[in-house]
């Protein structure tokens, strides 16, 4: 991945313009997606959707506030326009949307669009990426149990037709090996207690794709072309962690024609939910 311009070092603000990249589906990243993820690739010959998460977070550098300990991404949205292929090469544009306050984190909100050559776009990312507005006490970011947050209520399945089951447990080989051998707070644990974390943090680019693989799964070609997704990280997952990604087609959109509703989650082995997905598919 190749810059046009050099990033500014002016943090982030409303408006601001990222630099123009180009992106290529090598097949070294194809490689380190499908055995970092312990995934063969799908049946329907169509490469990952979630692949440009890859340029998405090669944002960060520009997106960042200078102070970043205890930062996570919080959200995603992605809406597939048309696969993308193997080999290709892809023009990279971005600008930061918005940046608003949660509790006590600062969201940075930026869109990218990956297109073509000749300008048509294969995928529009929202990336939510959420830094500490004031500077840690202590060496380690505090997680709270899920039960005891504020408005904390009981995870119940949607009704509908369920898909998926796909059962992983995410190792720190396969986290090195997604992240093609960088060391980083999502591969090594002293990088990951540089930013205040106890241990080495499951990026959220690998659960995401777990997401998006039971969908691709289940509807196929349907899912690359014209597919959404609305994704929150609601708990960190760590290395070692026994994941179970399921699916349920919860009926027709409200508003899209065509198109069915679906809801998306990762539960771990403790019953503790890890992301959340309310999703829609051309039918």
């Amino acid at each position: 991945m190749s810059d046009s311009s050099d990033p500014t070092n002016s943090g982030p603000y409303e408006g601001k313009t990222l630099s123009t990249r180009t992106f290529t589906i090598t097949e070294r990243l194809l490689d380190d997606h499908y055995r970092g993820l312990d995934l063969q690739p799908s049946q329907s010959g169509l490469i990952p959707s979630t692949l440009a998460s890859e340029p998405d977070n090669g944002y960060f550098t520009e997106i960042a506030y200078p102070y970043q300990k205890g930062h996570l991404w919080l959200r995603q949205q992605v809406r597939l326009h048309k696969p993308m292929k193997e080999g290709a090469s892809y023009i990279v544009n971005g600008h930061i949307k918005e940046i608003y306050r949660k509790r006590n984190r600062n969201v940075v909100h930026y869109e990218i669009a990956v297109s073509e050559a000749d300008g048509s776009i294969s995928i529009h990312s929202n990336h939510h990426q959420s830094f500490l507005a004031e500077e840690l006490e202590g060496e380690s970011v505090a997680f709270r149990k899920p039960n005891e947050k504020p408005g904390a209520r009981q995870f119940r399945i949607p009704e509908g037709q369920e898909f998926g089951g796909l059962t992983k447990t995410i190792t720190r080989e396969m986290c090195g090996i997604y992240f093609h051998g960088d060391a980083n707070y999502h591969t090594n644990q002293e990088s990951a207690q540089q930013l205040g974390f106890t241990d080495v943090v499951v990026g959220g680019r690998m659960t995401m794709a777990y997401a998006a693989r039971v969908l691709e799964d289940f509807f196929g070609e349907s899912w690359w072309n014209g597919g959404e997704m609305d994704l929150k990280f609601t708990n960190p997952v760590w290395c070692d962690d026994e994941l179970r990604i399921r699916g349920v087609v919860t009926g027709p959109h409200a508003t899209r024609q065509e198109a069915l509703d679906c809801f998306v989650w990762i539960e771990k082995h403790d019953g503790t939910i890890a992301l959340i997905a309310e999703a829609s598919v051309l039918a």
